[in-house]
């Protein structure tokens, strides 16, 4: 019986299918060719030329889209710019030595006197930050020792993060267009081209966080077994602890899949259930095996399974101007604005300074050519990625979206609660903590908003995005940042 070809993978599938069921695309209509008789089996060396090509022709954009998002990247920042990134503040270069080394302590592997934000326990160091990012650099370090670029590496995970958000993409089904803009978009219109293109300590944690972020996301829209979405969540929050408060988006959505309502009633027979409890069972589980490996790795840094040493962190801080609250209060940056009391780590009182940070701070006006340059304290998420308008537009009525909007509610709480915005950067980097969600719904928004003038003010809106990414990352450059 005749089926029809996908157009991407080659795929035959039954002709009522609307997508294909080995890549997702959406199906164009080709008829694929009678089926040979059973009688006639297919030369096996032509069978295996016509696998190799089918893989080239499925390998082949993903492969551009990573050579080419780590060309920009690089080139965005290195010397060909006459800018040679720094080489500092590369804290998981330290810590992935001192683990080859059967260590968690970055003294002996050379780690700077300067280097900020680290926590002495006698003549031991320690960092405070989750381990996961260092794993990553383990193999490099291996290779190369503490002489490894971390910001390099950061660009290499950074550029593969744009392919698995492709896949992301093609997993939501979302419209050829639709993938054509959110790529660029998310690679150089977001603050993740900033982070990826930094690579210090901070932000190659927020690369790392939201490779694992997506790859949850992309094993989870697959219908993998939940114990994949479960091991890449955790690998999230061993990258940015934030993260582990979309945990509740996984369990929803696994939820609903056995259940068409969220009720009362559903939920008794859910408790009556041996699949799902096994179900979202297998994944708290597996989520929570990350919980005790972080308490593990807590006491062998502090004799504390609670203590992860960013109170130590923040202490060190005392009478250093450390936010943008009291770096403008004593008029550092052009706008002053009154004194505001010192918070604590984590505080209600800091809400305002995140709002404040995500939505208001404009760019800093100078009376040059330039007219115009980036806050070093952050800008508005409105002006340096405005196509995030769109996950508010979204149309259908989906899990997805509710679920979606919870979990970036639930990882902005600690975020918000946080006593620093962020410190120096282009645009608002916590807010990668929860860009996945925030990108999938935009990706929606852009489908259901398809009309011509739709399109046309969502290419407008990536253009801006774009160029304003770029125009950040120049002044960075110049500013050393």
């Amino acid at each position: 019986m005749a089926g029809v070809l996908c157009s991407d993978c080659g795929t035959a599938n039954a002709t009522s299918t609307k997508f294909c069921i080995e890549c997702g695309t959406a199906m164009s209509g080709r008829a694929a060719p009678e089926s040979r008789p059973a009688s006639i089996a297919m030369p096996r060396a032509l069978a295996d030329s016509e696998l190799v090509a089918r893989f080239g022709r499925s390998a082949l954009l993903p492969i551009a889209i990573f050579v080419g998002s780590f060309a920009a990247y690089y080139l965005a920042s290195t010397d060909v710019l006459s800018h040679t990134p720094p080489d500092w503040y590369k804290h998981y270069v330290y810590l992935a030595d001192a683990m080859l080394n059967g260590s968690l302590d970055v003294r002996p592997s050379g780690i700077p006197d300067f280097y900020q934000d680290t926590v002495t326990v006698g003549n031991e160091k320690y960092l405070p930050f989750p381990p996961a990012p260092a794993v990553l650099l383990m193999p490099f370090v291996a290779i190369w020792g503490t002489g490894t670029h971390e910001y390099t590496v950061s660009m290499l995970f950074g550029a593969l993060n744009v392919v698995i958000f492709w896949y992301v993409l093609r997993a939501l089904k979302v419209s050829t267009f639709t993938q054509v803009l959110m790529v660029p978009f998310f690679a150089f219109g977001t603050v993740h081209f900033y982070a990826a293109t930094t690579g210090t300590v901070w932000f190659f944690a927020h690369v790392s966080a939201v490779m694992f972020l997506m790859l949850a996301l992309l094993t989870f829209l697959r219908g993998m077994n939940p114990i994949l979405p479960a091991l890449f969540l955790g690998l999230a929050f061993m990258s940015r602890q934030s993260t582990v408060m979309a945990a509740p988006f996984f369990l929803y959505l696994l939820y609903r899949r056995q259940y068409d309502v969220l009720s009362i009633e559903t939920f008794k027979n859910a408790l009556k259930d041996r699949q799902t409890l096994v179900t979202l069972g297998t994944f708290a589980a597996a989520l929570g095996a990350f919980g005790l490996l972080s308490f593990i790795y807590n006491y062998v840094r502090f004799d504390s399974f609670t203590d992860t040493g960013y109170q130590s962190v923040y202490e060190s801080y005392v009478g250093v101007p450390q936010n943008y609250y009291e770096v403008m209060s004593e008029s550092v940056a052009p706008r002053p604005v009154p004194s505001h009391p010192r918070f604590d780590l984590f505080d209600v009182r800091n809400i305002p300074l995140h709002i404040h940070a995500m939505f208001m701070i404009p760019p800093n006006f100078y009376p040059d050519w330039s007219i115009f340059r980036p806050s070093p304290y952050g800008m508005s998420v409105l002006l340096t990625s405005p196509p995030f308008i769109f996950a508010f537009l979204v149309r259908r009525k989906t899990e997805l979206k509710l679920a979606a909007w919870v979990a970036i509610s639930l990882v902005c709480v600690p975020i918000f609660l946080h006593y620093t915005q962020g410190w120096v950067q282009y645009g608002y980097r916590f807010l990668l903590d929860f860009a996945p969600f925030l990108l999938i719904l935009t990706a929606l928004g852009f489908d259901d908003n398809a009309s011509p003038t739709g399109r046309r003010w969502q290419i407008g809106l990536v253009v801006l995005s774009v160029v304003a990414g770029f125009w950040g990352r120049y002044w960075a450059n110049q500013f050393g940042w």
